[in-house]
């Protein structure tokens, strides 16, 4: 005798009455949701403000870096150099003009003094970064010792920034003048 083969249940019968979620399963995923949303939206804030940090230090870093390359092609070519405080020198350049550099309210200013003795300053640093220390030191500055001048010029510069309140960098170069004083 052959057996008979049942019929197999539809396919609907299989599935459960209750399919779907729940809500405490739709509130556990949306939970989750904003959690990881809210992780990289915090990841993402910060990135973007360790940019602005980053560009406003190579701001700095530039500014003080032309500045300083300006002070030092005028130092190397002048003569009778006179530190008229630490934060202040005076010395005559290439052209026989007398010219002082200072640092005054947070910039470095480079003057002129004219035929009156009247002097004339401008700043030379640009107004998103700030001088904190400015400090030259001369050597071989005396007539006679067999010396070419050397200037020392140390500097602590900081951004005017909101980002980089308390950051700050110190700089400091040496430049030797091409001529010995007389």
């Amino acid at each position: 005798m052959k057996k008979m083969k049942k019929n197999p249940k539809p396919k609907t019968q299989n599935l459960k009455p209750n399919s779907g979620f729940t809500v405490v399963e739709l509130l556990i995923a949306m939970g989750l949701f904003v959690i990881l949303s809210g992780i990289a939206t915090g990841g993402f804030i910060k990135a973007l403000k360790s940019q602005q940090e980053i560009v406003n230090l190579m701001e700095v870093n530039d500014n003080m870096s032309l500045t300083l390359e300006q002070i030092s092609r005028e130092f190397r070519t002048g003569y009778n150099f006179s530190k008229i405080s630490d934060v202040e020198t005076q010395f005559v350049n290439s052209r026989n003009e007398v010219v002082l550099y200072r640092l005054n309210e947070g910039a470095i200013e480079r003057g002129t003094e004219d035929g009156l003795l009247q002097k004339t300053y401008k700043k030379i640093t640009a107004d998103n970064i700030k001088i904190t220390a400015f400090k030259i030191t001369l050597f071989g500055n005396e007539d006679g010792d067999g010396y070419p001048p050397r200037i020392t010029i140390s500097l602590s510069v900081m951004s005017a920034s909101k980002y980089l309140q308390n950051v700050s960098t110190n700089i400091q170069t040496t430049v030797s003048a091409r001529e010995l004083d007389t």
